[in-house]
């Protein structure tokens, strides 16, 4: 009797449990539906007013409305953006706080800094990078060269006029001429600035030879004719600039320094969450009026998956630690 009551429960048991599974299933599959649950907190980890916060702002409107859910902003700069990456890695893993962020958090600071508040690595759910900013390497216009051969020539046989401008140390326009330094032996001495703003006015007096400028504040002078624009940074022609060529069309092959901005949220977060906000936000990107106002700016709007993002991080990573070991760049 007793052998037949436990029969009896544990049939009992695992009926329950074959009835439950369904339902535990259709409650997991159904999660993301109720996503957001809450406003979301989107960490802009530079100052107002620049391209990243145009970025989250611009983005931020459009998600409000396809998510219904406020998207509130928060500058948080500081550290070369490990201030505001640094809340998002210690966030809840829910999605409902993000970070646009440059290549600096994600693939950069790690080999410029003692220490992180966290692990570039481990500490981020890459959601989709979402646009590029160019740079264009410009000289004075009185300068005699009118090609990147020219200029290299010209570094290699006036030694003691060979300097180049950046927008300050580890900025981008320093470990991009860092890069092309190593890849076709020029040498040119570093003056760090305090933004793009002076050292773009010093190379417009000549008072420095070069530099890598973003072409949003550099294309205008060169078309006035101010500046003669060598090469731009990207593995193709500009669509705002055709007639500048690559860098790697002028014999240096497959180079590419691109400053681009992209949206990760907190480790741990899950999958249909993270998809979810890919698919919301690459939505938002693909609106004619938003692509066209930074066109405007020379910012090319781009997007891609979750694993497209993770496998393009760790090659940036990969690329600009060896940059800077070569280079000895450090942050300010």
């Amino acid at each position: 009797m007793k052998s037949l009551t436990a029969r009896w429960a544990l049939a009992l048991w695992m009926g329950f449990c074959a009835l439950a599974l369904p339902v535990q299933a259709q409650a997991q599959s159904a999660a993301p539906a109720a996503f957001p649950a809450k406003p979301l907190r989107l960490i802009v980890s530079y100052p107002p007013g620049g391209t990243a916060d145009l970025l989250s702002r611009a983005i931020g409107d459009g998600l409000s409305k396809s998510l219904g859910q406020t998207v509130v902003i928060e500058n948080r700069p500081g550290a070369n953006g490990n201030v505001g990456a640094d809340i998002v890695a210690k966030a809840p893993a829910d999605g409902h706080t993000l970070v646009m962020t440059a290549p600096g958090p994600l693939a950069v600071n790690e080999s410029l800094y003692p220490s992180l508040p966290f692990d570039p690595k481990t500490a981020f759910a890459p959601i989709t990078r979402v646009a590029i900013a160019p740079l264009v390497l410009v000289v004075s216009k009185d300068l005699p060269v009118n090609s990147l051969r020219e200029l290299i020539a010209y570094v290699k046989s006036h030694p003691s006029k060979a300097t180049y401008a950046s927008q300050g140390n580890a900025s981008s326009g320093h470990l991009a001429m860092e890069l092309l330094k190593a890849r076709t032996g020029m040498e040119a001495v570093h003056t760090p600035y305090k933004g793009s703003a002076p050292a773009l006015n010093d190379v417009l007096a000549g008072h420095v030879l070069m530099m890598f400028d973003n072409t949003t504040s550099s294309l205008p002078h060169v078309r006035s004719g101010a500046l003669k624009a060598i090469a731009v940074a990207e593995l193709k022609r500009l669509s705002v600039a055709p007639e500048i060529p690559t860098v790697a069309e002028q014999g240096v092959e497959g180079f590419e320094a691109t400053p681009w901005f992209g949206l990760v949220t907190t480790a741990g977060t899950p999958p249909a969450v993270v998809q979810k906000l890919n698919a919301s936000i690459r939505e938002v990107m693909q609106g004619p009026a938003l692509r066209a106002r930074f066109a405007q700016m020379a910012v090319e709007i781009t997007g891609d998956s979750p694993s497209e993002f993770a496998t393009y991080i760790d090659t940036e990573s990969r690329k600009w630690k060896d940059v800077v070991r070569r280079s000895g760049a450090k942050a300010d």
